[in-house]
C-alpha cells in the first residue's frame, strides 16, 4: 500500500489497489444499516408481510427516481454525483433515525437513491481510471474491497443498535458518508478529466430505449438483477429469519456479515473465471445456489442448521459476485457511458423492488420458508440466462 501511495503522488490517477479501497469506504454508510433497517421496520410494522410491502413501496419510488439519475450524471459528472450521493446519505440517516413510519419510508427511498448515485459515480470513475484490458482483473479486486465493508457493517450496525443506542448506527453511517467524499478528494479523482462534450439527455425514455436495443446490455442487466436480487432477499429475510426463529437480532446481523464474508473468495473465483470463462462459472454458481436454497427451505424449522445453510447459499453465489459488472463494462460503448450506466444501475432498484413485491404476495398465503423456495426458482432462471453469455466471456 505504501508503494501505491508513492505512485499516487507521482501519477494523475490512483493505482488500482488504492482506487479499489475507495469501495470499502463507500459501502460502509449503506452496510451499517442493511441489517438495522429490516429489524427497525419489523418493530414499526409488527409482521413480516408488512415489512415486505414497505420495501416494495419504497422500491417503486426508487425505480422512478433512478431514471432521473443519468440526467444528474450528465450534468454533475462523477465527482458531483458522488458528492450529491453522500449528502443524500446523511439525509437518509436523519430520516431513518426519526423512528416515525412516514419519515422512515422516505428514508428508505433516500437510502436506495443515495446508493444508486454513489454506485453510478463509482462506475463512471472505473471507466476513467481502469483500462478496458484490466477490467476482468479489477472487478474481483473491487468486489473484494466492497465485501470488507459489508463484512464489517451489518454486524456492527446491529451491535451498535443493541449495545450502544438505536441512533448510533445512523450517526456512524452519516460520518462515513462524509468520509467517502473526503476520500475521493484524497485520491484526486475530482481532478480527472470530465468530458462535458456530450449533451445532457432530456428524455429518460430515449436512453432506456437505446439500452433495450442492445442484447448484451439487456443480458448484463438481467444477470445483475438476479445476483443483486438474491442479496436483497438475503439482507432482508436472513435477519427476519433469525428474529422469528428465536436466534435474535445480533445473530441475524452475524449471519449477514458471515454470509458477505463468503464473497472474500472473489479473487479465487476471478482466477477461475479467467481460466475457464465467466459463462461456465456463472452457470454453475446459479445452479448451486438453487440447490442450497431448496435445502434451506426443507430445513428452515431447525434454526441453527438454517443459519448454516444461509452461509452455504452465500458461498454458492460468490462466483456471480466475482463476475461483478464485467458483462456490462465489456459491452458498453464509451460515448454512452453516463446514460447506459444510469439505466444499467436500475438493476439495484429492481433487485430491491421485485423480491419484497413477490414475497409480500407469497407470504400472504404461505410461511417464511416459501420465500426460500421462490428464490430457488429464480436462481434456476439465472442459470438458464447465464448460458446466453458469449462463449469468449
Amino acid at each position: 500500500m505504501h508503494s501505491d501511495l508513492v505512485n499516487h503522488i507521482n501519477s494523475p490517477r490512483p493505482s488500482l489497489t488504492l482506487f479499489a479501497s475507495l469501495f470499502t469506504v463507500a459501502v460502509l454508510p449503506r452496510s451499517l444499516l442493511v441489517s438495522v433497517i429490516p429489524v427497525e421496520a419489523l418493530t414499526l410494522m409488527s409482521n413480516v408481510q408488512a415489512v415486505s410491502l414497505l420495501y416494495f413501496i419504497s422500491g417503486i419510488a426508487s425505480v422512478l427516481f433512478s431514471l432521473l439519475i443519468p440526467i444528474l450524471a450528465s450534468r454533475f459528472r462523477a465527482r458531483g454525483l458522488l458528492i450529491l450521493g453522500g449528502i443524500t446519505t446523511v439525509a437518509t440517516a436523519v430520516l431513518l433515525n426519526s423512528h416515525q413510519i412516514y419519515l422512515f419510508v422516505v428514508g428508505m427511498i433516500f437510502y436506495t437513491a443515495s446508493a444508486n448515485m454513489v454506485e453510478i459515480a463509482l462506475t463512471l470513475f472505473i471507466m476513467q481510471v481502469v483500462p478496458r484490458r484490466e477490467i476482468q482483473r479489477f472487478e474481483p479486486m473491487r468486489v473484494f474491497f466492497m465485501v470488507i465493508g459489508f463484512l464489517i457493517g451489518p454486524w456492527l450496525g446491529v451491535v451498535l443498535r443493541e449495545q450502544v443506542s438505536v441512533s448510533a448506527p445512523y450517526f456512524l453511517s452519516g460520518i462515513f458518508a462524509v468520509f467517502t467524499i473526503a476520500f475521493m478528494f484524497m485520491l484526486r479523482l475530482h481532478r480527472l478529466h470530465q468530458d462535458k462534450s456530450q449533451p445532457i439527455p432530456a428524455n429518460p425514455v430515449r436512453y432506456v430505449q437505446r439500452f433495450s436495443a442492445q442484447p448484451r446490455l439487456r443480458l448484463a442487466w438481467a444477470l445483475a438483477v438476479g445476483r443483486a436480487g438474491w442479496w436483497s432477499m438475503f439482507f432482508i429475510y436472513a435477519p427476519l429469519y433469525a428474529v422469528t426463529s428465536g436466534l435474535g437480532e445480533i445473530i441475524g446481523g452475524a449471519i449477514v456479515s458471515a454470509g458477505v464474508a463468503m464473497v472474500l473468495t472473489v479473487h479465487f473465483w476471478g482466477w477461475i473465471g479467467r481460466r475457464y470463462g465467466l459463462r461456465r462459472m456463472m452457470f454453475w454458481s446459479a445452479l448451486m445456489t438453487t440447490f442450497a436454497m431448496l435445502v434451506l427451505t426443507a430445513a428452515a424449522g431447525f434454526a441453527w442448521l438454517g443459519a448454516a445453510l444461509w452461509l452455504v447459499a452465500a458461498a454458492a453465489i460468490a462466483p456471480l459476485d466475482a463476475a461483478g459488472n464485467g458483462p456490462f463494462l465489456r459491452a458498453v460503448r464509451s460515448r454512452e457511458r453516463p446514460e447506459m450506466a444510469g439505466v444499467y444501475n436500475t438493476y439495484r432498484d429492481m433487485a430491491q423492488l421485485m423480491p419484497p413485491g413477490i414475497f409480500s404476495v407469497v407470504l400472504r398465503f404461505f410461511e417464511l420458508p416459501a420465500v426460500f423456495a421462490t428464490t430457488a426458482l429464480g436462481m434456476l432462471g439465472m442459470a438458464a440466462l447465464a448460458r446466453y453469455l458469449p462463449r469468449r466471456f
